[in-house]
């Protein structure tokens, strides 16, 4: 009969090896890719998930990591995310809606830009634990030509960003005789414009990028 002490100390150490349930958050991104051109701010939408049933979840930082050439072109706003994100989720409360912003320079050439954010908190209000880390993606294709008559003149414009083209004309498309249109372009509502003297003759414009 002595070896049953022994099977209840077991026992007992096998309860207290079990680690206290920890609450989780559970971030998706919808959609993780925004396109278009034109744009300088894309705004994320998402839903952030408490999965944990017992414990209240503090949100209380958030970071951006952006991979290889995004870090030259693209900046967070992580206003967006303080505004709109509640700071406490409960036990197994959702919230689902705009979280946070990425600007984007003018200049950024065309392309797929790649980040990822990161939800910083835990279980008290001074927790700083990484609880997700969803990646998302920006996508600028390239640039469409539009001319429209204005007058006795014509606007040539095109969305910026991207940004980096050169407007080139070319009287005979049958020859390689592109020249690059010394007229600087203005900028407005996220295109740019050049205006031009109407002609009589044909005229065709390419947009080139170095």
């Amino acid at each position: 009969m002595r070896p049953q002490p022994l099977l209840l100390l077991s026992g007992l150490a096998l309860l207290l090896s079990v680690p206290p349930a920890q609450a989780d958050l559970a971030f998706v991104l919808t959609p993780a890719l925004r396109s278009g051109a034109g744009s300088n701010e894309f705004f994320f939408t998402g839903t952030l998930s408490n999965t944990s049933l017992t414990d209240t979840l503090y949100l209380n930082d958030v970071q951006f990591d952006f991979i290889a050439g995004a870090a030259s072109y693209l900046a967070a706003d992580t206003n967006a995310f303080f505004a709109n994100v509640p700071g406490i989720l409960l036990p197994f409360e959702t919230y689902s809606d705009v979280v946070f912003g990425i600007t984007i320079d003018p200049t950024t050439p065309p392309g797929q830009y790649f980040g990822s954010v990161t939800v910083q908190g835990g279980t008290n209000i001074f927790a700083a634990t990484n609880l997700a880390s969803p990646t998302f993606e920006v996508s600028l294709p390239p640039a469409a030509l539009g001319i429209v008559p204005a007058g006795t003149n014509v606007v040539i414009s095109w969305a910026s960003p991207p940004g980096g083209f050169e407007l080139q004309k070319n009287s005979d498309l049958a020859t390689t005789s592109w020249l690059t249109v010394t007229n600087l372009p203005a900028f407005t509502n996220g295109q740019n414009q050049v205006r031009l003297s109407g002609t009589n003759s044909s005229l065709f414009f390419r947009l080139k990028y170095p």
